[in-house]
């Protein structure tokens, strides 16, 4: 695999097992409200969270590798954009989270930045 394609997949690697972890812990805490120290810990303790957890974890451990071969430039706003794109999916998709015309206008702004830096590339 040529190396800008490895680079834009551990972007694309990264933001969905952030958006995967950040999903889990949002569904873990519907009809939860955390409003003292044991119901953070309680919630901390919990199977989604954990789960959550490690796959933000794993994303971190997936960006480290990519900022070791990549420049910072290319790497965090690409992994960035899409990272945000993903979780706006998931928000519609899984959450039922109603968007309105800017929401999908700046999204779109947001994918054209992406291929924009993707064109760009890491030279």
């Amino acid at each position: 695999m040529p190396k800008f394609w490895f680079e834009l997949f551990l972007c694309a690697l990264y933001a969905g097992l952030n958006v995967a972890g950040s999903a889990t812990i949002k569904s873990a805490l519907e009809g939860r409200s955390l409003g003292s120290f044991g119901d953070y810990f309680w919630f901390l303790l919990y199977w989604k969270t954990i789960l959550g957890l490690s796959f933000v974890f794993m994303s971190a451990l997936v960006v480290f590798k990519a900022l070791s071969i990549a420049k910072m430039t290319y790497i965090l706003p690409v992994s960035t954009g899409i990272n945000f794109l993903l979780t706006f999916l998931i928000g519609i998709f899984i959450f039922a989270e109603r968007q309105n015309f800017f929401s999908y206008a700046g999204a779109a702004l947001v994918l054209a930045g992406i291929l924009l830096m993707s064109l760009r590339g890491n030279s």
